[in-house]
């Protein structure tokens, strides 16, 4: 499934609290925290899986696994491949934490120091392709999750809104959101069902 993102409030909101950010030090390397859209896109995951479970989920033949707890991978290219550091109990985590846990988890893993725990027992993973200038894409599940959510490049475009009762046109910074789903766990209504909600704590970030 594929919905589009407005990202103007998010921004806005990373405008104002990044310099809060820069003066709050990550305990673990004595220096400020960077405020990333992906920790936006972390949290924003938490509350559509709260309100879809069986996304955060593992299909057996026999029964369906619903996890309790939202164990976030974020999918880290590296110059010889790919790694999936796990946020983990992300549901427990304000969007600081969210950031400084992001911050110290890429960087290790760029430097080849993450522990091997540190890359297990994800539940949900999310890819933010865009930053290498992709539009849309349907990533690859990491199996034996059950979805895996991807997040376009960040772009102006015209988009069309209705004000008092006429059709006019913005400029607004825009995403592509796609969520690529095992179809034994979940069927397209549900797969929506996560997205509108994705999409409107993004949308309504304040």
């Amino acid at each position: 499934s594929v919905v589009d993102a407005d990202m103007s409030a998010v921004i806005a909101h990373r405008e104002k609290e990044k310099r809060k950010f820069d003066r709050r030090f990550n305990v673990s390397k004595k220096k400020g925290v960077k405020l990333t859209f992906t920790a936006y896109f972390v949290q924003a995951a938490v509350k559509a899986i709260q309100a879809v479970p069986e996304v955060n989920s593992r299909w057996h033949e026999n029964e369906l696994e619903v996890y309790d707890d939202s164990n976030i991978g974020i999918a880290t290219a590296l110059d010889d491949g790919l790694i999936v550091p796990v946020v983990q109990k992300a549901q427990k985590l304000d969007l600081f934490k969210t950031a400084s846990v992001l911050q110290d988890l890429t960087t290790r893993a760029r430097e080849g120091k993450l522990k091997p725990d540190e890359v297990q027992s994800g539940t949900f993973t999310i890819t933010n392709h865009g930053v290498s200038g992709s539009l849309i894409a349907t990533p690859i599940i990491n199996q034996p999750q059950s979805a895996i959510l991807g997040i376009g490049k960040l772009e102006k475009r015209v988009i069309v809104v209705e004000k008092n009762g006429k059709d006019t046109t913005e400029i607004k910074p825009m995403v592509y959101v796609t969520l690529t789903i095992d179809h034994r766990v979940l069927d397209g209504f549900k797969a929506n069902q996560f997205l509108k909600k994705f999409v409107e704590t993004i949308e309504r970030w304040k």
